[in-house]
């Protein structure tokens, strides 16, 4: 093959993917199961020969792979910018014949290929300095499956934003079907994750970190999470979820005797507490108003530690301000609160999760229990009809048997019923029999079993009902309480834990808290000159023509103002996810109604007019909650 295409292929490579380069460097192509052939049209061509001695899988056209390639460029569309991901390098004629076809329609590009040979036989063979020198090329090369959505990285935001398109290489998927399959899979199962996660965050609009500031208070009265690193090693625990299997065994609690620690979620507290069970963590997350019901009717917790994460709704910290056992769930993921609490990376930190149940999971690993044992862990919905939830929740509602078509309709709760009725998906039930449930429980049964096959202890399902999870050891409650109980002890445990209480400095929170007031000041007034600056632009546009050079001096000006507004790092840790909505419209792209200066400065008005004032809104809100949380703070200072 042609060294000298190797060679400046190599080249370029190494300037975007120095790893990679370094890789098929050393990589032979001596004994590679490909064989070079010259095509009808004069071109190379090549065959793979796979290992269960097939007949040879031709890379592309043995006949004209240029046209070939074409006319697989032609036949995808794209209504706007969109990322692409190819399943399949071959010998790049598709690649190229995109490029060529769409490129100003391709954000980014991701590349992925199984087999590093194949790349590097393309790089001999020919010219691709078309992909290699584009900016937003991504070449994943010999990676696992599940390793795939962390290569594609924080990009993965852009492809939730612009969206994007899978495209297969359909000789390559002959070869490694499997392979590519389970790449799809992966990373559909990963940008479903984060399409939940940025949905919640849109609708959060602020919601989360106004309950971090309003729960500020009950986090520097609360205990501290180091102490209770392993706290509980070899003890087992009970981590209870509010499924509606739970009604089915949770009497069973009432014969711990003391062998093991009881940790229950939110929705679970009237159930445990009609049968007199005290738990020894209640675990509360959801930043929801919905999530205060859970506790409306109850007026003690009794011994119980009230286990909040940061974000959790702020009412219910306001409730229980003066309950003896605080303990906030520090997850390391907020900058603000590692700021204003001097959090550092090694600090002992509870994990936080999609759902409340895994971090009740989190916790218990973090406590050191071993074995874990699930109840109530159904994130599924009962096939024949029954309830969401165990009977006594708060949020329990009807659910009807599924349809023959998949539809559920679920009663309602303060309007959740048109959200979570419709067609179902099926997963693998715990009883063997496939069980209905929603896209969002599907992510919380994946994550699940991604951490019980890392989390290191044995984790015993003993729900006995909802979906089956991978990698659990499944019994009966009453089986793993008779094998897996063995001496007591945990009430003395907690109580030298209540003992050597250790919180958090009120006054170096307030000298804290009082810098990131100032810094949302100062971007305060930094909004007001991008405002005014944008009331100019409409005096411009109303002249017939606009000079490009008078254009592009305005834009350049008005980027500016906004990178010094929003790059401080105070800014960004003070309206936490809060202000990550505006960022994502600013990405967005939008494209002039023609190639005029007066167009773009108008497509760019138009653009930042609304995100300007959402911008003084925000400000406005958090400057208020800022001044807010230090009033209470200063009146935890003078109580102490």
């Amino acid at each position: 093959m042609n060294q000298t295409f190797f060679e400046a292929n190599l080249s370029l490579l190494e300037r975007k993917d120095p790893e990679l380069a370094a890789r098929l460097r050393q990589l032979s192509l001596d004994n590679v199961p490909i064989q070079a052939t010259i095509s009808k049209s004069k071109t190379v061509a090549a065959h793979y020969q796979t290992q269960d001695g097939a007949r040879p899988v031709p890379l592309c056209s043995e006949y004209d792979p240029l046209r070939e390639a074409a006319r697989w460029a032609e036949s995808i569309t794209f209504q706007d910018p969109t990322n692409v991901i190819v399943m399949g390098c071959g010998l790049a004629y598709h690649l190229l014949a995109l490029l060529k076809q769409s490129e100003p329609d391709i954000r980014f590009l991701f590349i992925i290929e199984r087999d590093p040979r194949i790349l590097k036989f393309a790089m001999t063979a020919r010219d691709l300095r078309p992909i290699l020198m584009r900016e937003g090329v991504q070449w994943i090369v010999g990676a696992e499956p599940k390793d795939i959505p962390e290569r594609i990285g924080e990009k993965r935001t852009d492809i939730i934003l612009h969206n994007c398109k899978i495209l297969n290489h359909d000789p390559s998927l002959r070869i490694f079907g499997d392979y590519y399959n389970d790449a799809r899979k992966q990373i559909l199962d990963a940008l479903t994750h984060d399409e939940i996660n940025l949905r919640t965050t849109f609708e959060s609009q602020g919601r989360n970190q106004f309950n971090i500031l309003m729960n500020l208070p009950a986090m520097v009265r609360g205990y501290s999470l180091p102490p209770l690193q392993g706290l509980l090693k070899g003890f087992p625990a009970v981590v209870s979820a509010a499924g509606p299997s739970l009604d089915k065994n949770v009497r069973l609690v009432q014969k711990l005797n003391d062998r093991a620690a009881l940790i229950i979620v939110d929705t679970a507290q009237a159930t445990f507490k009609q049968l007199a069970v005290e738990p020894d963590a209640v675990i509360t997350g959801d930043p929801t108003p919905l999530n205060f019901s859970h506790f409306e009717s109850i007026h003690t917790l009794g011994q119980s530690f009230l286990g909040f994460h940061p974000e959790a709704n702020h009412q219910i910290a306001r409730k229980f301000l003066r309950h003896p056992y605080l303990l906030p769930l520090l997850d390391g993921e907020s900058a603000l609160l590692n700021h204003v609490l001097n959090l550092q990376e090694d600090d002992v930190f509870c994990e936080r999760e999609m759902n409340v149940g895994h971090i009740a999971l989190n916790f218990a690993l973090l406590l050191g229990c071993d074995p874990i044992i699930l109840i109530g862990f159904d994130y599924a919905f009962p096939k024949r009809g029954g309830t969401t939830h165990a009977a006594q929740a708060a949020v329990s509602r009807r659910i009807d048997a599924m349809q023959a078509d998949g539809t559920i309709n679920i009663g309602g709760k303060e309007g959740k019923a048109p959200k979570e009725s419709g067609k179902m998906m099926l997963v693998a039930g715990y009883d063997g029999e496939p069980v209905p449930t929603t896209p969002p429980f599907q992510q919380y049964i994946l994550a699940l079993e991604k951490a019980i096959s890392e989390c290191g202890a044995t984790i015993i399902d003993a729900t006995e009902g909802g979906a089956k999870f991978a990698g659990a050891v499944q019994m009966t409650l009453q089986e793993a309480l008779n094998t897996r109980l063995n001496q007591s002890g945990v009430s003395k445990k907690w109580d030298e834990y209540r003992a050597n209480k250790t919180s958090f400095a009120v006054q170096n929170a307030l000298v804290r808290m009082n810098e990131f007031l100032d810094a949302l000041k100062r971007a305060q007034q930094q909004n007001k000159q991008l405002d005014d600056q944008l009331r100019q632009w409409t005096g411009l546009l109303q002249q017939p023509q606009l000079d490009g050079a008078l254009v592009q001096r305005e834009w350049s000006s008005f980027d500016k103002r906004w990178i010094e507004m929003v790059e401080p790092e105070l800014f960004n840790a003070s309206l936490g996810n809060a202000v990550q909505y505006l960022y994502f419209r600013r990405q967005r792209q939008v494209r002039p109604a023609d190639s005029s200066p007066k167009a773009y400065l108008h497509c760019m008005h138009n653009k930042y007019t609304g995100i300007i004032e959402e911008m003084t809104g925000l400000l406005d809100h958090f400057i208020h909650c800022f001044e807010l949380s230090i009033q209470q703070l200063q009146q935890s200072a003078q109580g102490e």
